[in-house]
């Protein structure tokens, strides 16, 4: 689409954002750090004659440490600065690797955690420019009829990519969301709720909502939580597959909570729930725990977008594997 047919409006308030997008509905996307919006606009994969800047909302900018000892990030803090806080590395070091994993760094300069939350989803078909996608019917998200990846079953199987969803599920973070219909304070869902599991509409945000704030509780005692990617590239790349796992441990060394998540594997990020019961009140598993392993690539489900299903369901298991086994390791050496 050509930059002249797109109106910039740069509001100055939460409200006026808000009341910008429900103004203009599915013709409004929001801007915050723009490396995924502006490359969308340029490919034709995304139409908007609006766009929304959320630069001038200074209070999206906040990243402190509440009274109550929550880790409040808005949604507006760059994926660099969320990766080199100090208090974030040493208290929440899962959301600082993952968000260092992010990208490059030119990018993480740029890129908001907001807008890593909200990524869409992606797909080797759809993520091209119009011109190369004109060689083939449209596909579901560019409103053909089709799957070009999954034609038997005929339906969307774009994947979410995104480094730092896995990292806030494990961590127990919340999502504050600002709206036409939401109350003043604006509302607060677990951040599972923020993700519907459709690759055409991953997100579950209205029209006229908007991420304002990430709010990660403490870390229970005696836990520790890492995130693991595996990509093509180590810098520029989406993660073709990234795990995180927290545990903590009981006083007799045994795991007394356990959470896995993984992004990469579907058309939303994942808590293993089966893989979580799993390990609960047992010893810590090696990192290379066959049981676990297969577990992990038991619960995945169906795998698309990718030559390699095999090999990307062992690395899931091998990764989930080894990131529990790390986080156990950490936790015991906690006193």
């Amino acid at each position: 689409m050509a930059t002249a047919t797109i109106e910039y409006h740069a509001p100055d308030t939460v409200e006026a954002a808000v009341a910008l997008l429900r103004e203009h509905g599915a013709a409004a996307r929001i801007l915050a750090g723009g490396t995924d919006v502006v490359p969308a606009l340029k490919y034709g994969v995304v139409g908007a004659r609006h766009l929304v800047s959320l630069k001038r909302l200074g209070a999206l900018r906040r990243l402190e440490v509440s009274a109550d000892g929550d880790l409040v990030v808005g949604a507006l803090v760059t994926l660099a600065d969320l990766a080199s806080s100090p208090v974030v590395r040493a208290r929440w070091p899962v959301v600082a690797e993952a968000a260092g994993q992010a990208g490059s760094p030119l990018l993480r300069n740029r890129g908001t955690v907001g807008g890593n939350l909200c990524l869409d989803t992606r797909c080797w078909y759809f993520n091209q420019t119009e011109a190369w996608r004109a060689s083939r019917p449209p596909c579901w998200k560019t409103a053909g009829d089709r799957c070009h990846v999954n034609e038997g079953e005929n339906r969307c199987v774009a994947l979410f990519s995104a480094d730092t969803p896995p990292a806030f599920l494990v961590a127990g973070a919340r999502v504050t969301l600002a709206g036409a219909t939401a109350p003043p304070a604006g509302r607060t869902i677990p951040m599972e709720a923020l993700y519907t599991g459709e690759s055409l509409k991953p997100v579950a945000l209205g029209e006229s909502e908007v991420v304002t704030t990430v709010t990660v509780p403490a870390p229970p005692p005696r836990s520790a939580a890492v995130y693991l990617k595996h990509a093509v590239r180590d810098s520029l790349d989406f993660p073709v597959l990234g795990v995180a796992a927290r545990v903590a441990l009981a006083p007799d060394g045994t795991i007394a909570d356990a959470r896995v998540a993984v992004t990469g594997a579907g058309p939303a990020p994942l808590r293993l729930a089966e893989v979580e019961a799993a390990v609960h009140g047992r010893r810590a598993p090696a990192a290379d725990d066959a049981a676990v392993a297969r577990l992990t690539a038991r619960t995945l489900g169906p795998l698309f977008l990718s030559d390699g299903v095999p090999h990307k369901r062992a690395m899931a298991g091998l990764m989930a594997a080894e990131a529990l086994a790390r986080a156990a390791a950490a936790a015991g050496e906690i006193r």
